[in-house]
């Protein structure tokens, strides 16, 4: 059964304000003094020498060529640098994935790297300034020279792993676009009075959030340098200053429409391979900051510590927006007897994790039940339900969405109809050749 957007990104609603033409810039992820010290505590040095620190910032683009002046080959480099204040760092090459605490950049492997004995490595970053400057306190860590590097698991409460997020994203994009493969270059009208909806995570040109994806991907890239987003940043700010004036809405398009083809240009930004890193890359910050991040300090908040629990609190917040995931939680809360919201939830009066997860499906499910159009994207609650009670707290085993709303529960739900994909841990998927539905 063919999906799109349309059954399920309207039902979000944005309270994202464009304050007159004063642009939010793209998000960072900041730490405090207590964490950078930690994960500094966490970094052993090996033994190497840096023959290059360059950062040009007319090519938004950061060189560190290091030489292994170890006796062992390293295995598994992590890679910590500082940055200047305000600057994030936004890019991982293939095999890297990064993390940011206050102005320090820390990059780890997702697969094996081998860099021998007296051999050198070129490693690249980028950021959103276009100031040049040389990265600082740079420290190079491996399991076979020394230090462990930081753990697989993030500190309590900060998040998931690189893994568990892949895999929470990949579920989401199931029920967004029917694949678990995210919709970088997806752009359309679907007529539900929010103008255009796009990318990864239904960016929409009339509720505040695809403005600053373009005026991200404006800083990093201009119109001379292949942007062809460029030109539709004044008719974005006319239709955001309409938008944060009346607090309503924006269904007009017809500002972008008068000066090119919104819809392709999207695309064609994505599927350039020239412009298509730092797009893809505007994209995802934006959706942390949307989306991601919010929910991982409402898990943080609600004392929410495992990966399933936080997948769970991520698509609420995609589907519902951040006052509707805030609105379930407090339902949630309520019906487990703390009325008063008291925080950490889970500890609270005896209540577990196992039993706030279930309640927060439970309210979510009947939200969707409430609403005939709603009612149709309901099986995604079931695919959580499903995880929880097999036990697959951090997301460890590979899930599957074959269950089904009525699965799960008594009540006859219609079926949704989306395609049975299996995630494996890492993220990697395929489609099964099976199925057989089931809540357990």
């Amino acid at each position: 059964m063919e999906r799109g957007r349309n059954d399920s990104m309207w039902m979000k609603c944005l309270g994202l304000v464009w304050f007159g033409a004063a642009l939010v810039g793209c998000g960072s992820e900041g730490g405090d003094d207590a964490s950078l010290e930690r994960t500094r505590s966490e970094l052993a040095a090996c033994s190497y020498v840096i023959t290059t620190n360059t950062y040009v910032g007319a090519d938004w683009w950061g060189t560190l060529v290091f030489k292994n002046t170890g006796a062992s080959s390293m295995t598994r480099p992590t890679i910590s640098f500082g940055i200047p204040s305000g600057v994030t760092c936004d890019h991982d090459e293939a095999g890297w994935t990064h993390t940011q605490s206050g102005s320090t950049c820390i990059y780890s492997r997702t697969s094996d790297l081998t860099v021998a004995s007296n051999a050198s490595y070129t490693f690249y970053y980028s950021t959103n300034t276009n100031q040049s400057f040389t990265a600082t306190n740079v420290t190079i860590t491996d399991p076979n020279c020394g230090g462990t590097g930081p753990g697989p698991n993030p500190d309590p409460g900060t998040g998931m792993t690189a893994n568990q997020k892949k895999v929470a994203e990949a579920l989401t994009s199931i029920w967004e676009n029917d694949t678990p493969v995210l919709a970088y270059a997806y752009a359309e009208n679907i007529d539900d009075g929010r103008g255009y909806t796009n990318g990864r995570a239904g960016f929409c040109t009339g509720t505040g959030d695809a403005i600053q994806v373009i005026q991200c991907y404006n800083a990093r890239r201009s119109a001379a340098n292949g942007n062809v987003m460029a030109k539709y940043m004044a008719g974005l700010t006319t239709i955001n200053n309409r938008y944060q004036s009346t607090g309503q809405n924006q269904a007009s398009t017809s500002e972008l429409d008068s000066v090119g083809n919104w819809v392709a240009d999207w695309g064609t930004s994505y599927n350039n391979t020239t412009t298509r890193a730092d797009f893809k890359a505007c994209q995802d910050q934006v959706s942390d900051k949307l989306y991601y991040t919010p929910a991982m300090n409402e898990a943080n908040k609600w004392g929410a510590k495992q990966a399933l629990s936080k997948m769970a609190l991520y698509d609420a917040n995609i589907n519902h927006g951040e006052s509707g995931m805030k609105s379930l939680i407090r339902a949630t809360n309520t019906a487990l007897g703390n009325s008063g919201q008291v925080a950490p939830a889970v500890g609270y009066n005896g209540i577990t994790e196992s039993a706030w997860l279930q309640k927060f499906l439970e309210k979510r499910r009947d939200v969707l039940a409430s609403d005939s159009t709603w009612l149709k994207a309901i099986d995604r609650v079931a695919a959580y339900e499903k995880q929880r009670r097999k036990g697959n707290w951090d997301l460890s085993a590979p899930l599957r969405n074959d269950v089904r709303a009525r699965d799960c529960w008594s009540t006859s739900y219609p079926f949704s109809g989306y395609t049975v994909r299996q995630i494996n841990a890492d993220g990697t998927w395929s489609t099964p050749t099976s199925t057989t539905f089931s809540c357990q």
